[in-house]
């Protein structure tokens, strides 16, 4: 119950911070790729922020799982 428990604040967290790297604007965040509205829209540098959030996501699910 513990692993599931620190698993989904991990989770959690990872979601949190990749939400706030996401919402940042600042000149690396490079070309829309897929604009959703005047000045937003996900940029090449979102592309990582989704990938190590997935990766870390993937771990929680395997950490969380149980025995």
């Amino acid at each position: 119950m513990l692993r599931m428990t620190l698993a989904l604040v991990a989770a959690l967290c990872l979601t949190a911070l990749a939400m706030l790297l996401i919402a940042g604007h600042g000149p690396w965040s490079g070309r829309p790729l897929i604009p959703l509205s005047h000045g937003h829209g996900i940029n090449v540098g979102d592309l990582p922020v989704f990938a190590f959030w997935g990766l870390g996501v993937a771990a929680c699910l395997a950490l969380g799982r149980p025995r």
